[in-house]
């Protein structure tokens, strides 16, 4: 399908917010001297109040959204990795668990049907009005009998002890753009041509330049990103744990494959209606604005920020190392075989090489335990290839 077919049919809903946001975005273009840095962009297009793509109430999630996240594949997803958080309680870990951006509640109510009993308070960190309003119908329709222990957070607590994890949140973390002439760096912000929105470069600030030239990337005519705030969040998030573990699932590679010579566009992309869309300056406000993840930059953040770094793996090593296989295997007795179909057709792709299995990874820290052997790296862990 072409990518105009796809915006013909805009609800009158779509099109006035999108020309909301787009005017918005644009005055602050034309008060900022006609530029600003593509990472400013990627905030107002995805958080700006009511209106940004998460948060405004266009529905996202699933095959009739624009994209589905592994706890939408399947419920054993969220059984997995309360068996990875069951196991860090028994290190003597506070029960309290942090979500951070739940998307529409479906992995938090997995969570709490799977160890809701031995969880004394599950803390949502969510700036969404609209999503929290999700998120908290799912938990009240499918586990009530817990939706006491849930608590929503507009900001990080000064001192938190349990497990804090994330699913899918560092890719939405707004991104610096970066190109390459000849091996010199230019940032690369958003102007206005012709009324609509274009690529347009200015000088790196002091910050940005020191990141780009601890890459020592000699390249040319190359485009890519560089994650500042991923580094921010991670620092904030340090502090934040007073004692516990850290969780992260997303999608990426470490860094010599992140900034490798081939990928000469980076990995900046949207998603529209299960589409990928390469030009994320179309229609603000109704596109998943998203890069890969540099786990490198993840992982040296957190051993910066005083973290010991547990394990790094595929999505797919982590479940099974934490007994989805076998789970798996022990349900064909108890359903029909139409049933056990269509469940292993859910954990394939959850675990395969050519589906999520090894497009996602896992990323495990801890701070104030002495344990550092988790069952979901116990085989498969791949933190050499940071």
């Amino acid at each position: 399908m072409e990518i105009n077919q796809l915006f013909e049919n805009l609800s009158d809903e779509e099109s006035e917010l999108t020309y909301q946001l787009q005017n918005i975005i644009k005055k602050e273009i034309y008060d900022s001297n006609g530029n600003i840095p593509f990472s400013r962009y990627m905030e107002l297009a995805l958080y700006y109040p009511k209106i940004g793509y998460y948060s405004n109430p266009l529905f996202k999630f699933g095959a009739k959204g624009d994209f589905i996240t592994a706890p939408l594949v399947s419920n054993l997803f969220g059984h997995m990795l309360a068996t990875q958080m069951n196991e860090i309680f028994s290190f003597g870990v506070h029960a309290n668990v942090m979500e951070i951006g739940a998307g529409n509640g479906k992995l938090a109510s997995d969570i709490l049907i799977a160890m809701g009993d031995i969880i004394d308070k599950y803390y949502i960190l969510e700036l969404s009005a609209n999503l929290k309003s999700w998120q908290k119908e799912t938990i009240e329709n499918k586990v009530p009998q817990y939706l006491h222990k849930v608590i929503w957070l507009d900001a990080l607590p000064s001192n938190f002890e349990g497990i804090i994890f994330a699913n899918e949140v560092l890719d939405a973390q707004p991104c610096d753009l970066i190109s390459f002439d000849n091996g010199i760096a230019h940032g690369v912000g958003v102007t206005i041509r012709d009324d609509k929105f274009a690529y347009d470069t200015y000088k790196l600030n002091e910050i940005s330049k020191e990141y780009v030239l601890d890459l020592n990337l000699d390249y040319h005519d190359y485009l890519t990103e560089i994650h500042l705030q991923n580094k921010a969040f991670i620092n904030s998030i340090s502090h934040t744990l007073k004692r516990g573990a850290l969780i992260f699932i997303d999608y990426g590679v470490g860094e010599k494959e992140y900034y490798h010579p081939h990928k000469v566009r980076g990995s900046l992309r949207g998603f529209f209606r299960q589409h990928v869309i390469d030009d994320v300056l179309m229609y603000p406000g109704l596109i998943d604005i998203t890069t890969s993840v540099n786990w490198t930059n993840i992982a040296l953040s957190g051993i910066q920020s005083g973290l010991e770094l547990i394990g790094y793996t595929n999505q797919g090593s982590f479940l099974i190392n934490c007994g989805l296989v076998d789970m798996l295997s022990n349900l064909k007795s108890t359903i029909s075989d139409s049933q056990y179909l269509q469940i292993s057709n859910q954990v394939n792709k959850l675990i395969s090489q050519n589906e999520m299995g090894d497009l996602f990874k896992v990323c495990g820290f801890s701070k104030g335990i002495s344990q550092s052997d988790w069952i979901g790296f116990s085989n498969f862990d791949k933190s050499y290839l940071l």
